[in-house]
């Protein structure tokens, strides 16, 4: 009798995983004992990226009535999966089976939609991904200009290529036909509420126990209750699996020649790693940077990028006298690589055999043109890490010259945050998407009084968590109000990055489409829109280059140009940065460490924060981190949730995006359902309210601190 434990097969999971690095099946066994930061995160991404709520809708484009007929395989175990797909294709006709179970030891799949025509011979697969696609992706057949297909969309091509062999051994004498069901998002929604219709729950897994999501439909629900699904776009992409099937696997820098010579032979060799539990090392490149499994200083398991480092080293492949028992030393790939336009400096250094981020010379990452732009150049900065590593230069570098710009600034200075979700299944009728909605924002000031001493105060904030509810225009009407209050803008305006920048061009498109009696005052909206943010991307090839009268000020840019901390790990990130300018600018993390400072009626005033002693956003305990002050999310009853929450929201972005933007969109894609009581929907709107005051305040403090480093 074959063994049936889901370690002993290669699922699709586990074949994408061989597809990015064969060692990566190693480390992917839990009783190898590796550390894996995507681990037990199945509800939360399902929550912030609406995957599953798609793949439940995607059945009833296929089948009128899949919950009464009961077309989905629920169990999880091999065994009863099979027999109840068996069973199921033993019926005679059309047969829809969603989560159809095949095995062909060693493979095993789950087919999203599988339709099986006996009179037809033959098999149709049906893949749903929730990830948008337009025209010309598909007239391209998902391929870029060299004629290779595109890295984004490769990972999904060769799922259901691999899914299609599978097939192909389970039905000999059928026709494979392979399909892609994605999201176009030309194409709006014609129901409101109708992720209402699909409430995602959590399920815990009785043999695993690990989180799962599980998507809860209405009983007695049926095809009329939806409409039309024309945002479900189906694509035929038969041409394209018969070409990834006999084309060499050429995506992954992990895989020895011997087995790239077609997917047949990958797949054998893949399965046969899988079945055996062996590690295979193929090297080290520039995907490790990305690993999922690098275990942070502290954590108790072990590290696979650290493990991979270790076998680099004693093989040659890698040089450096680093410590790898010790996860606090950077190591070459964590050089930062902003500003490398379509180079891969993490791929330059591990080619000149560079170890950890000590070793690497200047003469590798010399860029190939002259920097021409202000401040600290990007090799500037690189350097300054590198050195950083090294114990030599200085551990803070200031670019006076860059930073000047802040004697020009108009006071009162205004921080502004937003938070926002776009989520993949539309909330409202005319909606398309992963349409833009803008729920949360907050609004600290620095100003000045007669005798220029600086005050510094939470004024403004406004939330939507209702159900129901479509945020995004009251949300720059409330916007306007709180920078112009007398209907003027005084001061400059702050951002850190290019959301809030994009989300009010969003929005303003929105806008110019919208009737007048839906919005009596869009021209108001639209003029105040305009005066703060500039055309980029896309608008600006359609409509031509337009900046407003009095433009956001990108606090990350200066930041990139005119400030280098080695307490930053090389990030741009306000969540790197926070903590790195309150270690450098001592006098600055002086005010936040004293109770009695920051609160509802204190020196520094706040808007969520009270009690006699205030908030203080450095403590010991919490290692200094303003971040790690805030209460959870979920609240206290829901513990596993909030430790899979802080996992999801990561802490990689590199290109500077707030992190805790990822975090603060699942709570409020939670919020958007309908079953949840109201006290928990307005405790995760109250921690929602703290954590956006934090990501203003993180810049005041930054401006202080730069301030303060200036005059030095």
């Amino acid at each position: 009798m074959l063994n049936t434990t889901k370690k002993h097969y290669l699922t699709k999971s586990r074949f994408k995983l061989a597809l990015e690095c064969p060692t990566k099946l190693h480390y992917s066994v839990e009783a190898n004992g590796y550390f894996d930061k995507n681990q037990n995160n199945d509800f939360l991404q399902a929550l912030a990226d609406g995957g599953n709520q798609v793949g439940e809708l995607a059945k009833f484009k296929y089948h009128d009535d899949p919950i009464g007929q009961n077309i989905t395989i629920e169990p999880l175990e091999y065994e009863l999966a099979l027999e109840q797909t068996k069973a199921k294709l033993s019926q005679p006709g059309r047969i829809v089976i969603a989560e159809a179970a095949l095995l062909h030891a060693p493979f095993f799949v789950r087919v999203d939609i599988l339709i099986q025509d006996k009179n037809a011979k033959t098999i149709d697969l049906i893949e749903v991904k929730s990830k948008s696609v337009t025209d010309d992706i598909v007239t391209a057949r998902f391929k870029n200009r060299s004629n290779r297909f595109e890295s984004g969309w490769l990972p999904y091509l060769y799922d259901v290529t691999f899914q299609a062999e599978v097939a192909r051994l389970n039905f000999p004498g059928f026709e494979i036909r392979s399909k892609l069901l994605l999201l176009d998002a030309s194409k709006p929604c014609e129901k409101d509420g109708l992720h209402q219709l699909f409430q995602i729950a959590e399920q815990l897994d009785p043999v695993s126990g690990r989180s799962r999501a599980q998507i809860k439909v209405p009983a007695n629900f049926s095809l009329d209750a939806i409409g039309r699904l024309d945002f479900l776009r189906e694509i035929d992409v038969c041409d394209i699996v018969d070409e990834l099937r006999h084309s060499p696997i050429d995506n992954s820098a992990h895989v020895p020649e011997p087995f790239r010579k077609n997917l047949s032979t990958f797949m054998a060799w893949s399965g046969q790693l899988q079945m055996s539990g062996e590690l295979a090392f193929q090297g080290v490149s520039k995907e490790c940077r990305s690993c999922q499994f690098r275990a942070p200083s502290g954590e108790e398991k072990l590290s696979g990028v650290h493990n991979c480092w270790k076998l680099a080293r004693s093989q040659g492949l890698i040089h450096g006298a680093g410590d790898l028992n010790d996860r606090t030393v950077p190591l070459s790939i964590d050089l930062w690589g902003g500003g490398a336009g379509s180079r891969s400096f993490a791929d330059l250094v591990i080619k000149k055999g560079r170890a950890f981020l000590s070793d690497i010379q200047e003469e590798d990452i010399q860029p190939k043109n002259l920097y021409e732009g202000s401040g600290l150049s990007p090799l500037v900065r690189r350097m300054a890490q590198v050195n950083s590593a090294v114990e030599k230069g200085h551990p803070i570098v200031i670019d006076q010259e860059r930073l000047s710009e802040m004697d020009d600034w108009e006071w009162p200075l205004h921080m502004i945050d937003f938070e926002t979700s776009a989520p993949a299944l539309p909330f409202f009728k005319g909606m398309r998407p992963y349409e833009t909605l803008a729920f949360q924002f907050s609004h600290h000031i620095m100003e000045k009084d007669g005798q220029g001493k600086v005050r510094i105060r939470h004024a403004n904030q406004w939330i939507a968590t209702q159900a129901n509810y479509f945020p995004s225009i009251e949300f720059v009407r409330q916007l306007s109000k709180a920078l112009m209050p007398t209907g003027e803008l005084f001061g400059t305006v702050f951002r850190y990055h290019n959301h809030e920048n994009t989300v009010l061009r969003n929005i303003r498109k929105k806008l110019v489409q919208s009737q007048l009696s839906e919005v009596p005052d869009k021209d108001e909206l639209i003029e105040f829109i305009d005066l703060i943010t500039k055309t980029t991307g896309d608008e600006e090839k359609q409509i031509g280059k337009y900046v407003g009268s009095k433009p956001m000020v990108d606090l990350h840019r200066l930041v990139q140009e005119g400030y280098y901390s080695k307490h930053a790990g090389g990030s741009i990130s306000l969540k790197a940065v926070l903590p790195s300018i309150l270690n450098d600018a001592e006098e600055v993390a002086m005010i936040y460490r004293q109770p009695g400072v920051y609160g509802k009626g204190l020196a520094i005033k706040s808007l969520n924060f009270g009690g006699s002693d205030g908030h203080v956003w450095l403590q010991a305990e919490k290692g200094n981190d303003p971040y790690k002050t805030l209460p959870a999310i979920f609240g206290t009853e829901h513990g596993k949730l909030n430790e899979m929450l802080a996992r999801l929201a990561g802490d990689d972005d590199e290109d500077g995006v707030i992190n805790q933007g990822g975090l603060a969109m699942t709570a409020y894609n939670y919020t958007q359902f309908n079953s949840i009581s109201d006290s928990e929907r307005h405790s995760i709107e109250q921690a929602l309210q703290r954590y956006c005051e934090l990501d203003t305040l993180a810049m005041v403090m930054v401006i202080q601190g730069l301030f303060a480093l200036r005059e030095r």
